[in-house]
């Protein structure tokens, strides 16, 4: 394995649950969609930081061992998760509560069952509901995104990312299968722009944090909450803008051959 994965992959790899303890000492927690159930993977919920500001969270964890990782299906969502993360930014957006999104995970989960609950439409749902938020809202890639399943978190007026994170339309492994095994994963990892400093050098991701900080955690809760105030004076209008006109800067970066 690519030694950049092995990194992203690591059993100590920082966490969403770690990120979201520290960040908001104490947290009202919501589970489940109150039709299927809930999802391991997926932290979710309300609470207020040590400055006083108050926040929804939204944090999708790999687990830390194979039990964990059992549980949690890898960090790879089902309908519930994203459901029950819907449920949370439409009460953020009623209470006016800015919306904070952890992400590790290899993508939606692909199963059969997945697709009988309508998977392809959460995620749908939950892209189209990020993107017309009232409040404002930010994502933090702590490790792995990838596919449309990482996308429904990330659409955000802020974007930062762990400068080893990688967010793109696939993992390495499909870019590599897609490819008809032409690239090994290493090479796929670079022949896209799915690192951070390829993503900001496209204007997509706003800032880039060192992963290898002693203080790591409180680097990036101090980071949220620096991102996020500017963002509080905006109108609901203009942040509905600026997320479109963010991903529409993006495309309109990619070379046409």
């Amino acid at each position: 394995m690519d030694k950049r994965l092995q990194r992203l992959r690591a059993a100590d790899r920082v966490s969403a649950p770690m990120v979201i303890q520290a960040l908001l000492p104490t947290m009202t927690v919501q589970t489940g969609d109150r039709v299927l159930g809930r999802d391991a993977a997926l932290t979710a919920g309300f609470g207020r930081t040590v400055t006083g500001q108050q926040l929804a969270v939204l944090g999708v964890d790999r687990g830390v061992d194979i039990q964990s990782r059992r549980e949690k299906n890898g960090g790879a969502l089902t309908v519930p998760g994203y459901r029950t993360a819907l449920r949370v930014i439409k009460h953020a957006a009623k209470f006016g509560w800015p919306v904070v999104s952890l992400i590790n995970m290899p993508g939606a989960d692909a199963s059969p069952e997945s697709e009988r609950h309508g998977q392809s439409q959460a995620i749908a749902d939950m892209i189209a509901a990020m993107g017309q938020l009232t409040v404002p809202n930010l994502v933090v890639f702590l490790g792995e995104g990838h596919s449309g399943g990482a996308l429904a978190f990330a659409n955000a007026n802020r974007i930062i990312m762990l400068d080893d994170a990688l967010f793109n339309v696939a993992s390495p492994e499909a870019v590599t299968a897609i490819l008809h095994g032409q690239q090994t994963v290493s090479d796929a990892i670079d022949l896209l722009p799915m690192t951070a400093d390829a993503l900001q050098a496209r204007g997509l991701v706003d800032q880039i944090i060192a992963h290898d900080q002693a203080d790591l955690i409180t680097v990036i809760n101090q980071t949220i909450e620096r991102q996020l105030a500017p963002l509080q004076s905006l109108t609901a209008t203009e942040l509905i803008a600026q997320r479109e006109r963010k991903f529409r800067q993006f495309l309109d970066s990619w070379p046409v051959n």
